[in-house]
């Protein structure tokens, strides 16, 4: 009998203490749970991602830019300066005009004009003798003097009127004359010279031109220039951002099938003709409507590119180009009166405020260099307001996003902020360079996001209750 209570004792002891164990780990598990995250990134990783403020175009290799350059049929050509295959600069005279037969069609108007002049004033003396006769004439025939008076004064009228219009002709004819010169309105290669080509005077333009390449505006004309070089590169932007792109300024220029790439500068950007595609009109997820406009890029080299090949454009901000040492973007940078500092994870896996030297700064990536305080293998996180030091860190970016939500100060659900504001740009590329697929994808440390022809934006971390944001936007 004692032995049995001995093992009923034992067996509610080991009970208990099971119990205690179950009840400690729930709580520390419990404990643990509620402890606030915060992620950090990999330096290395940050450096080594693709620039994700950049915008991305859609662009197609073509022939290079084509200008026609007409002649007055009225005229006659003294003298053509030029061949075909003859490389001419911008204002270098192509060709000018015989001024002799200019010269006596001047001195033919100039005849007419004295000849009209000199008949208003016949004309005015007829009416200044017929108002002197009227005067003095009985009353039964002051109506046929009026009569005559009204019928000269109409002639007067359309007399002044022919000396106007051949005045007009007349300034027309020196202002002719002084153009005599036509000159090459680009730098460019003579492409072809046709002698049967003529334009009216009323056509005529001493740097008429036709910027549409290959097109029936060029083909009839007397003299066409096509731009040095064997291709250029053809993009489109919408109103939202072409007036941000300036002629001059620098590009890259990216295969759609590999690594390959190509520089290259904005020759010209056409505000003036919106791009004739079926698209011209595209429809953004807010339901208003965007038109692309064409710019153009010379290549500095065309090596490796085909004629029609379709490729990606950004801006050059020397995104490419391969610094030394540790750069960091700077807005993981907290600048304080006592120095600057980043949120850095220590030894132990907490969160730490740590100071850094900075050494020079790049304007164009908004990014400073590191001289101490980090490596590239450290691992540092967005300075968020809600991060205090001592705050574990994890790796995992849907550590920190569970919930999505969290309370705010008024006991509202509100987003979880990550640091980054949602503008309601998207993530995705369409032809114009701008996003509008309606998809928002997450944004992992830094690393690469092959989006494609569009701004590309890091979004902040989307409610899993949200509507599904993937939506189709019709072009």
């Amino acid at each position: 009998m004692k032995k049995k209570g001995i093992i009923i004792l034992i067996v509610v002891l080991l009970v208990l203490a099971g119990a205690a164990g179950a009840i400690y780990y729930v709580l520390h598990n419990k404990k643990a749970s509620n402890e606030e995250l915060v992620y950090a990134t990999k330096i290395s990783d940050l450096n080594g991602g693709y620039d994700l403020t950049e915008s991305r175009y859609m662009g197609t290799v073509e022939s290079q830019e084509v200008k026609g350059v007409n002649r007055d049929s009225d005229k006659k050509v003294k003298e053509l300066y030029v061949k075909e295959e003859d490389e001419v600069k911008a204002g270098e005279v192509l060709f000018e005009y015989d001024t002799e037969s200019m010269e006596l069609q001047l001195r033919q108007l100039e005849l007419e004009l004295t000849s009209i002049n000199n008949n208003i004033a016949t004309l005015n003396q007829q009416i200044a003798s017929l108002t002197t006769e009227k005067a003095a004439a009985p009353a039964e025939e002051q109506l046929s003097y009026s009569a005559q008076i009204q019928n000269l004064q109409a002639q007067v009228n359309q007399a002044n009127y022919d000396a106007s219009a051949k005045q007009l002709e007349i300034d027309r004819q020196k202002l002719s004359m002084e153009n005599t010169k036509v000159v090459a309105p680009m730098d460019g290669i003579i492409k072809t010279i046709n002698e049967n080509n003529s334009t009216s005077s009323s056509d005529d333009d001493s740097s008429n031109s036709n910027s549409d390449n290959g097109s029936d505006s060029t083909s009839n004309a007397y003299i066409t220039i096509m731009a040095k070089g064997d291709y250029r590169i053809k993009a489109t932007a919408s109103e939202l951002t072409v007036r941000s792109m300036s002629e001059g300024q620098s590009m890259i220029i990216r295969s759609r099938v590999d690594d390959s790439t190509w520089t290259g500068t904005v020759t010209k950007i056409d505000l003036e003709h919106p791009d004739n595609g079926n698209n011209n009109d595209y429809y953004m997820s807010s339901g208003t409507t965007a038109t692309k406009y064409p710019f153009y890029i010379s290549l500095d080299s065309t090596d490796g590119l085909m004629l029609g090949q379709h490729v990606y454009v950004e801006a050059d901000y020397g995104q490419g180009d391969v610094k030394e040492g540790l750069w960091l973007d700077e807005y993981y940078i907290m600048q304080e009166d006592d120095g600057a500092y980043v949120w850095a994870e220590n030894a132990k896996g907490y969160i730490e405020k740590r100071k850094v030297e900075l050494g020079e700064y790049d304007e164009n990536m908004m990014r400073y260099q590191i001289l101490s305080g980090l490596t590239e293998d450290d691992y540092i996180a967005y300075p968020e307001d809600r991060v205090k030091e001592g705050m574990k860190v994890t790796h995992n970016y849907e550590d920190v996003v569970i919930d999505d939500t969290v309370e705010d100060a008024t006991g509202g659900d509100s987003l979880y902020d990550d640091g980054y504001t949602d503008d309601g740009s998207v993530d995705g590329y369409t032809d114009d360079g701008i996003l509008d697929d309606g998809s928002i994808n997450n944004i992992d440390d830094g690393a690469n996001t092959d989006g494609i022809d569009g701004s590309v934006e890091e979004a902040a971390p989307q409610d899993e209750s949200a509507p599904d944001s993937d939506s189709e936007v019709v072009q």
